[in-house]
């Protein structure tokens, strides 16, 4: 059984007649007769009483048309509107930190405006946590900061930023000139967790002076970090953006390194092969003219 016949069966019924029917679906006669033989022969059971060289639709054939024509009204709304499917399909989202504080409420006010009808849902972690969902197909993009391990992944750089060393204004640091790298990893050190893109960054820069540190705190919340440096627990490094405010405000000083220059590209992130919906194309160009 075929949309087909059915579609040939139905016509039958609204005409009530072989012959104007296959004027209307532009068949020959015995070609609109065959595709009903080959319905009830299929459904195994009598849809049309013919007498008198005319058919006529029995109690069978008319439960039938009623769900032929339930069932053709939903085909033809599928058809007709599998274009709004993928519109209306949500796009998950998996973003690092910083750019979910600072960059990601912009984009998603700017792409809700133009695709009204998308959904997203947004979900934020370290880089290593999304670059893994991306993996596993549990969401469609990640914007990830730092280094994209995974070869599979496509990456598209659309923004960095700058990150510092900085310490409280009561520190022995806070007034002296630049300090050199020893000096700086014998201190108190607080830091990102491992797998958040700001500390690879840190000890990648590290590791190329042969140079692994032991935090003495450690956090996934920036802010927590933050908070420690300010009454003088330790040094943190942490993006400008987040930091910026408290060394305008004197809370904070930014401490020079001698041989540190950290920054961190910022990557729209997606597997190699992913169908891009109209609305994903959106997005993606909407994050690359976001700054």
């Amino acid at each position: 059984m075929k949309i087909r016949h059915l579609r040939i069966f139905k016509t039958v019924c609204e005409e009530e007649s072989v012959t104007k029917a296959s004027e209307k679906l532009f068949m020959t006669q015995p070609a609109v007769s065959h595709a009903i033989s080959e319905l009830e022969d299929y459904l195994g059971v009598s849809l049309f009483d013919r007498i008198s060289r005319k058919v006529y639709l029995n109690e069978t054939g008319k439960l039938f048309l009623t769900k032929v024509t339930k069932l053709l009204d939903l085909y033809d709304d599928l058809d007709k509107n599998v274009k709004e499917l993928e519109d209306n399909a949500v796009i998950k989202i998996g973003s690092c930190i910083t750019i979910a504080n600072f960059i990601l409420p912009t984009i998603i006010g700017k792409f809700q405006g133009v695709c009204k009808s998308t959904p997203t849902k947004i979900i934020v972690d370290n880089a290593r946590s999304i670059e893994n969902m991306l993996c596993k197909n549990e969401i469609d993009l990640g914007l990830i900061e730092g280094v994209v391990y995974n070869e599979e992944l496509e990456r598209i750089p659309f923004s960095y930023y700058e990150l510092v060393v900085a310490c409280s204004n009561k520190h022995k640091f806070a007034k002296e000139k630049p300090i050199t790298l020893s000096e700086l990893v014998k201190e108190k050190l607080l830091l990102r967790e491992k797998g958040s893109s700001i500390r690879d960054i840190f000890d990648s820069a590290m590791l190329l002076h042969d140079i692994r540190v032991n935090p003495s705190w450690t956090s996934v919340n920036s802010q927590v970090l933050i908070e420690a440096a300010k009454e003088n627990l330790g040094i943190t490094v942490l993006p400008r953006v987040l930091v910026e405010n408290e060394i305008n405000l004197g809370n904070l000083v930014e401490i020079k390194v001698n041989e540190l220059n950290l920054s961190n590209i910022n990557h729209i992130v997606f597997y190699k092969g992913k169908v891009q919906t109209n609305s994903f194309k959106e997005l993606i160009n909407i994050i690359k003219n976001s700054l």
